[in-house]
């Protein structure tokens, strides 16, 4: 999930941005088989078109990410905020080795 929000100085807490993001990536392979983002709290009506951007990650290896989405997802198609979730899939890298899938 990627979360902006925006604190007044009552302590009232203003959510700006939110996305959660499923995907599913192969162990094995380290490959993104399917990424899905879903728009919750967005402060622009052309917001809710970046979504279906998180989908051309698939196929990408996780150690590409990082790379890949800063010159692939750009221009008005995409969301810097989504961008930045997308990126963060790269970690799971170093948390396949630690699940117990056998």
């Amino acid at each position: 999930m990627f979360r902006d929000t925006y604190v007044r100085a009552d302590s009232i807490e203003t959510v700006i941005h939110e996305y959660t993001l499923e995907a599913a990536v192969d162990p094995g392979t380290g490959v993104v088989l399917r990424s899905q983002a879903v728009p919750r709290v967005l402060p622009w009506q052309e917001c809710p078109g970046a979504a279906p951007s998180a989908t051309r990650i698939a196929g990408m290896a996780l150690e590409e990410l990082h790379f890949r989405v800063r010159r692939e997802l750009n221009g008005t198609s995409t969301c810097t905020h989504l961008n930045d979730l997308l990126r963060s899939i790269a970690d799971a890298a170093a948390l396949i080795p630690l699940l117990d899938i056998g």
